[in-house]
């Protein structure tokens, strides 16, 4: 299409009977015209509609002007209840694959997949290669992330009544009060993703965060949303592997991990370095993502769920509740306490991505939300605004949350076992 109002039209997925115009309102997108580079024209929208006659084909217009008035788009409307970052169409399409070349994008899908067992890949080459794994997921997935999810890549203990970004805070202040920490403080955050736990604790508790990662695009997308926010001189990124540390030993006040770890090959190895830069005395906690006692390695539905999050969310391998705490002992730290969270959480954890609930406070996670993201990314990729190969990120990400909804339902995954633990004063 183009900005004489030209049309193509696109097989898309329809929405339920009950939304026969949806509109996707996107700010200052960029639109191919007449064959050149794309270039800016502000103010566009994306109108998605099917007629009764052809439910599953819309026609995809590019229309200048806002959005029609009294009328707000759905995704206006989970826009300003879930103060998304990402707000816009154009801001997914534009972070699709990260620091990867765009032409490079479906290649490197292709070598991402074939890692994981769902496709027949082995455990022993995803601890081989965790760090391209890794890497080639965060490029591949972290625009979806911040686009559907916010800022904060991670679950929470959520209270009847409160929104899932609410509890997503609580869930992050909830670490801060258990590490106890006090402004000045110097805390590392191992796998911080693109901040935004990070920038709320250190808000929240007047301490200096420093962010570990091994992702370029996520470091870069941090330190711009640090500037946004007045952090960039308190709180920093540091590109590393958290197997290998850059730091002195004893460095840290305190040391956690939100639903990060779980990308370790080693979770050894992971504590031991943790246990390294913490000062004698002081205390390291962890979100982990863990199968319970509830899993049967020889159910085969048990099987395939533990493989379609491995392969959504660019793990190695799933570690047990136990395993975990039996390898931060062998790191050399002593347990305060530990308890999968997931177990009192008044409201399930997988709630905002299971499909039979709708909330417009998350309506990006949601069935209809889903599907219009879906259609979306297809609508993106034809016009070539999104890279060939988005729309098969965006297939195994709901793969992967498929898995989670069911791992969840059957208990025999958690993203929110916890512990704290300190190390000691004399070793």
């Amino acid at each position: 299409s183009s900005a004489s109002g030209r049309s193509s039209s696109i097989p898309l997925e329809a929405p339920p009977s009950s939304s026969r115009h949806l509109e996707i309102s996107a700010p200052d997108p960029f639109l191919p015209h007449q064959g050149r580079r794309p270039r800016l024209i502000p103010s566009r929208s994306i109108s998605i509609r099917s007629s009764e006659s052809e439910p599953c084909n819309f026609r995809v217009l590019f229309r200048s002007g806002p959005a029609p008035s009294g009328r707000p788009s759905l995704l206006q409307a989970g826009d300003a209840a879930a103060a998304m970052s990402k707000s816009g169409a154009l801001d997914l399409a534009s972070g699709l694959g990260g620091k990867i070349d765009k032409e490079q994008v479906k290649s490197a899908v292709d070598e991402y997949e074939k890692y994981h067992g769902y496709y027949g890949g082995k455990e022993e080459s995803r601890k081989s290669n965790y760090t391209d794994m890794v890497n080639k997921y965060y490029d591949l997935a972290t625009s979806f992330y911040e686009y559907g999810w916010g800022e904060s890549f991670h679950f929470a203990h959520r209270w009847n009544g409160e929104s899932l970004r609410e509890s997503i805070k609580r869930h992050e202040h909830f670490l801060a009060l258990q590490l106890e920490l006090k402004p000045g403080m110097k805390v590392l955050d191992v796998g911080c993703g693109i901040g935004g736990p990070l920038r709320e604790i250190a808000r929240f508790s007047s301490t200096s965060v420093t962010g570990l990662n091994n992702n370029d695009y996520q470091i870069t997308r941090g330190k711009a949303l640090n500037r946004s926010v007045g952090l960039g001189a308190t709180c920093d990124f540091v590109k590393a592997d958290f197997m290998k540390m850059p730091f002195s030993d004893n460095t840290f006040d305190a040391v956690y991990a939100i639903e990060a770890t779980c990308h370790a090959p080693d979770p050894v190895g992971c504590y031991k370095e943790i246990y390294r830069v913490l000062k004698p005395g002081q205390c390291f906690a962890v979100y982990e993502w863990c199968i319970t006692d509830h899993y049967d390695p020889n159910n085969a539905t048990h099987k395939r769920i533990k493989d379609e999050i491995e392969l959504g969310n660019g793990l190695p391998d799933i570690r047990s509740t136990r395993q975990c705490l039996q390898a931060v002992k062998d790191a050399g730290f002593e347990v305060i306490w530990d308890k999968d969270l997931a177990e009192d959480s008044p409201l399930p954890w997988y709630l905002p991505l299971d499909p039979s609930r709708f909330s417009l406070s998350s309506f990006r996670l949601t069935t209809v939300g889903r599907i219009i993201t879906r259609n979306m990314v297809k609508v993106l990729e034809y016009v070539g605004l999104a890279p060939e190969g988005s729309q098969r990120v965006s297939s195994f990400l709901e793969k992967a949350a498929e898995g989670l909804v069911e791992g969840g339902k059957k208990e025999i995954f958690t993203p929110m076992y916890f512990f704290v633990v300190r190390k000691p004063l004399s070793e």
